[in-house]
């Protein structure tokens, strides 16, 4: 089987150079035909993974779904063994179930609290920061209605469309 690079340099020879002319109609024929099947199979790959890579997000969301239920359930069955046990233990040969105590930071309103840290000596002992993103679609906006931004540019890209 022959590559495409190889098809058109066949396709090329078919041609004379200097005056345009064909040489061998024929195959000049069969290797155009050879050319348009060999694109055509890698058109029809690309639809081939574009449908599994669907049917893989596909999936991945069903199994997503499928763990937070049973996240759920496994958070319900354990609240109702902490009320069924009333602060008892229970130890078998196959379990041990006992109840725990923890804390958990309760914030009535974020933004004041973040506003008071701030205020303090050391803020970062409290606070951390992100670094600030780029929010590419408002600039490439920007950029469309004639703003100057300097170090951007808009860059034309080309893409296939395989249906």
């Amino acid at each position: 089987m022959k590559s495409l690079y190889e098809i058109d340099q066949e396709i090329l020879g078919c041609v004379d150079a200097e005056t345009g002319e064909i040489l061998d109609s024929e195959k000049l024929d069969a290797l155009q035909m050879e050319r348009e099947r060999k694109l055509e199979g890698v058109a029809l790959w690309v639809k081939d993974l574009n449908a599994e890579a669907e049917a893989v997000k596909a999936e991945a969301d069903k199994l997503t779904a499928r763990k937070k239920s049973l996240d759920n359930k496994i958070a319900g069955l354990k609240q109702w063994l902490l009320q069924a046990l009333g602060g008892e233990k229970l130890k078998t040969a196959r379990c041990n179930v006992y109840q725990t105590h923890s804390q958990k930071l309760a914030v009535e309103d974020e933004g004041k609290l973040i506003s008071f840290l701030q205020t303090l000596n050391d803020p970062e002992q409290f606070l951390r920061y992100k670094d600030p993103e780029l929010r590419k679609d408002e600039i490439k906006k920007a950029l469309k209605d004639g703003i100057y931004i300097p170090g951007v540019a808009l860059e034309s890209t080309e893409g296939v469309v395989i249906k």
